[in-house]
């Protein structure tokens, strides 16, 4: 019986970049465009001119503007202390580790970066300043989850975050006994090929998509219960938590999109070196899932006096208003 092993590319790996490479390559890619993006933000941030609002102009109310600035210095401190962790990851994955702790390193580098963006969230939540003045307002109904967070945007973290479970189950499956590995039994020849998501790594990268998701619900909620802003309309102090709400989800939905495209990519690469048919066009897959997530990421969350000013006519529930205390 010939048995043939996955350290040399073979047959259609010719065509395909070496494991290492396309993870690294990936890695490398994130970040990059995780600056691009911050610069893209940053530079449109400070250009643009605020549309001429229903409930006044904000940039000329000190409270709404003390708010935006608030709302917008927790995001840059979120995106930089995520980009400072993932150059670190980065480094150490180059220099301080190797062997295969490097690639599981590597695959849980979007997660770890993810992470430190949430953390880095839950601090300027928990740190939202409270109202000074004699007479506070206050919602009579608490609100929830459902309340701030864009649904679209929340199913789509929740997808992702199945997605990941569900490739490291098939992993799991379909893995060798070292749990990193695929093989192949065509007649008398065996192909095995590695990196594969199997146990190995799956279960790790399963882990910190749970561990995303969960800290995603948790910074949710504390935007849903901080408290409210002094003196504004309850539907602009709404549309500012759904602002915050739309930063936290698209980062979490950034790192659980690349990890499951890592995934898929890297899974889809053992699977086409060891002969399997069609396994190439899950390389696609993978890279479109990732522009995907890339896409979301960059939208821009929706204004709090546009927010605003599309339900000023809209019918106040039973029990929705504010009282002052």
């Amino acid at each position: 019986m010939l048995i043939q092993t996955s350290d040399e590319p073979q047959g259609v790996d010719l065509f395909l970049p070496a494991t290492y490479d396309l993870a690294w390559t990936g890695a490398v890619l994130a970040l990059v465009v995780a600056l691009g993006v911050a610069v893209v933000l940053t530079v449109r941030a400070a250009t643009r001119t605020p549309e001429p609002s229903l409930h006044g102009l904000a940039t000329e109310d000190p409270v709404r503007r003390a708010a935006r600035r608030h709302a917008t210095t927790v995001s840059v401190a979120a995106v930089t202390a995520a980009l400072l962790v993932g150059a670190v990851v980065a480094q150490a994955a180059a220099t301080s580790v190797g062997g295969l702790a490097e690639g599981v390193l590597v695959g849980l580098s979007p997660a770890v970066v993810g992470l430190t963006f949430l953390g880095a969230h839950a601090v300027g939540e928990r740190t939202w300043p409270r109202q000074r003045t004699a007479v506070r307002a206050a919602t009579l109904r608490p609100r929830t989850v459902a309340d701030v967070a864009p649904r679209g945007l929340r199913r789509l973290t929740w997808s992702l975050g199945a997605l990941v479970g569900l490739l490291a189950a098939v992993g799991a499956l379909t893995a060798g006994d070292d749990g990193r590995s695929v093989t192949r039994v065509l007649g008398d020849t065996t192909s095995t090929a590695s990196p594969y998501p199997g146990t190995f790594y799956g279960v790790w990268l399963a882990l910190a998509a749970v561990l995303l998701v969960a800290g995603a619900e948790g910074v949710l909620r504390l935007v849903a219960r901080r408290p409210a802003v002094a003196h504004v309309e309850e539907t602009w102090d709404v549309g500012l938590r759904r602002a915050s709400a739309h930063r936290v989800l698209r980062g979490v939905q950034l790192a659980l999109g690349l990890t499951a495209a890592g995934m898929l990519g890297t899974g889809a690469n053992a699977a086409a070196r060891v002969g399997y048919p069609g396994a190439v066009v899950l390389v696609v897959v993978a890279v479109g899932l990732a522009l995907t997530a890339v896409v979301v990421a960059v939208r821009p969350a929706a204004d709090p006096d546009a927010w605003a000013d599309d339900r000023a006519g809209a019918p106040v529930m039973a029990g929705a208003g504010r009282a002052a205390r």
